[in-house]
C-alpha cells in the first residue's frame, strides 16, 4: 500500500509547496498541542492546535485527494490512539504529578499506597500539633465576626467565633483544634 501512495505521489499533478505546507503545519499543530499540557493558555492553544491540524489537512486534500484520504484515516485510527497513550504516559510522569490538582513533589518514587500514607500521616501530625493549645488563653487580634485572627504567644492563627461576634483586644479561650483553625469563645474573666 505504502508503494501505491509513494508511485501516486511521485506522478500526482499537486504542488510540492501544499505537501510541505502540510508537513509544516501538522509539526505546528503538534507543538501547540503538546504546550497545551505546560502553558495555562485555558484550551486556547488546543484550539488553534486543532484548527492548525484541520488546516494540514486541507494541504494534503490540496496536494492530492488520495494523500489527503490517507493522512485523514491516519488521524482517524492512530490520534486518539496516540492521545491516550500520551496522556497515560503524561499522569504518571513525575511533572505531570506535579501538575495535576492533588499531585505532590515528595511522592516521587514512591507507590500511590506509600504516597497517601505518608500523606494522610502528615495531616495527623498537623492536626495533633495544635490539640496542646486546647484550654490556652489567647487575645483576638482582630474581630472575629467569626472567623479572625488571635494571637496565642507568638503565634498567630486563623480562629472560629463559637458564639457570635467577638471584638479585637477581647481574651478568649481555644475549645477546639481543627487542622489549623481554632475555635475559640470569649474568656468569662
Amino acid at each position: 500500500m505504502t508503494s501505491i501512495i509513494l508511485a501516486q505521489a511521485a506522478t500526482t499533478d499537486g504542488d510540492d509547496s501544499m505537501l510541505l505546507w502540510a508537513f509544516v503545519l501538522l509539526a505546528i499543530a503538534l507543538f501547540l498541542l503538546f504546550m497545551e499540557l505546560f502553558v495555562p493558555s485555558g484550551g486556547i492553544l488546543a484550539i488553534v492546535g486543532a484548527a492548525t491540524v484541520v488546516g494540514s489537512l486541507v494541504c494534503f486534500f490540496l496536494y492530492s485527494t488520495s494523500i489527503g484520504l490517507v493522512a485523514l484515516g491516519i488521524g482517524i485510527v492512530f490520534g486518539p490512539v496516540l492521545a491516550w497513550l500520551v496522556f497515560r504516559w503524561w499522569v504518571d510522569s513525575p511533572i505531570g504529578r506535579r501538575m495535576i490538582l492533588g499531585g505532590d513533589d515528595m511522592d516521587l518514587g514512591q507507590s500511590p499506597e506509600e504516597s497517601y500514607s505518608a500523606s494522610a500521616h502528615a495531616q495527623k501530625e498537623r492536626a495533633s500539633a495544635n490539640q496542646d493549645l486546647i484550654g490556652a488563653s489567647a487575645v483576638a487580634e482582630t474581630p472575629l465576626r467569626p472567623v479572625g485572627v488571635v494571637r496565642i504567644g507568638d503565634r498567630r492563627m486563623q480562629a472560629l467565633s463559637e458564639h457570635g461576634i467577638i471584638e479585637a483586644g477581647t481574651t478568649v479561650i481555644v475549645t477546639e483544634a481543627l487542622d489549623n483553625q481554632l475555635k475559640v469563645r470569649p474568656s468569662k474573666d
